[in-house]
């Protein structure tokens, strides 16, 4: 249904974090509300292309957040990964609890 080239558009603005708002403004899918439905189903190319994308940016943050902390002594970089590794575990724990 949507193409490579598009799946990558909604990979990268994934990377980024993008809302499905933000992302329909900015690669204007010919169906909005089947694009919405997609975004929001688990099994849906969209959706996975989305969450890659989200993952992708999620761990190349935190391997630079780690890279500064271990091989360039950032203390500051040390606290904002351990906060974030904290903050991952709680999201962990509330969508394997609660599913959101």
């Amino acid at each position: 249904m949507y193409s490579e080239q598009f799946l990558d558009k909604v990979r990268s603005f994934g990377v980024l974090g993008y809302s499905c708002e933000k992302i329909i403004d900015l690669v204007e899918p010919d169906n909005i509300v089947q694009f919405r439905v997609d975004f929001h189903t688990e099994t849906s190319e969209v959706f996975r292309a989305y969450r890659k994308g989200r993952t992708t940016g999620e761990y190349n943050a935190d391997k630079e957040l780690f890279d500064q902390s271990v091989k360039g002594h950032n203390l500051t970089a040390n606290n904002i990964l351990n906060e974030r590794k904290q903050k991952n575990k709680i999201n962990e724990l509330i969508n394997c609890y609660f599913g959101l």
